[in-house]
């Protein structure tokens, strides 16, 4: 389980998670001066604050920590799972950037979170739409030679109905040209039979 860090500017908070722990308000000897206590610290006894720090009271400790608006960075357990000591006093606004920075990750990972929910609808609806139009296309596949052949059996008897009206048309002519044929020799015989009666009659007129 991981560890979370957090900032409060809260007293009671401060003192409660402290005490919880042993620790006690305290300042860097080494930095005080007549007109200041120097560098605050909460003191873990056994810890390597011993010998360099010096324990005041929660009063003064708090009036400085609110005239340089500062604030405990802290955490409640380690990642083992148990109580933790790590504190660092920062000031206002570094913890107030971090703790945006915090929750602005966790609101991107949460925006990605549920990006992600709503592709994955979205990518289940297109493969069941791409599915149910698999064996439309494979119908229509199937069909389109089925209905092609129709199409060249109509177009063939078309022209099987062309060719005989042709043929019927042949037939109808073929008894004129016989007819034709036979009248030929008659109207041949006629013409010859014209010219001798007129070679006849040419004779008459000169014997007169």
């Amino acid at each position: 389980m991981a560890s979370l860090s957090k900032t409060t500017q809260d007293h009671e908070e401060i003192r409660r998670w402290a005490e919880e722990r042993g620790g006690k308000p305290s300042h860097v000897k080494s930095t005080e001066s007549n007109e200041d206590i120097g560098i605050l610290r909460i003191d873990f006894p056994g810890f390597s604050g011993e010998g360099s720090l010096e324990e005041i009271s929660w009063d003064e400790w708090f009036e400085k920590f609110d005239a340089r608006n500062l604030a405990l960075l802290f955490q409640e357990t380690t990642a083992e799972g148990q109580k933790s000591n790590f504190n660092k006093i920062v000031s206002a606004e570094t913890a107030a950037a971090s703790e945006s920075k915090r929750r602005g990750g966790g609101a991107a990972k949460k925006k990605s979170a549920g990006a992600k929910k709503k592709a994955a609808p979205a990518a289940a609806k297109k493969k069941i739409v791409a599915k149910k139009a698999a064996p439309k296309k494979a119908a229509a596949k199937k069909a389109g030679p089925r209905t092609a052949a129709p199409k060249k059996a109509v177009g063939k008897k078309a022209v099987g109905k062309k060719a005989t009206g042709k043929k019927a048309v042949a037939k109808k002519a073929a008894p004129k040209k016989a007819a034709a044929k036979k009248a030929a020799p008659k109207k041949a015989a006629a013409k010859k039979a014209a010219k001798k009666t007129a070679t006849k009659k040419a004779a008459t007129k000169k014997r007169r």
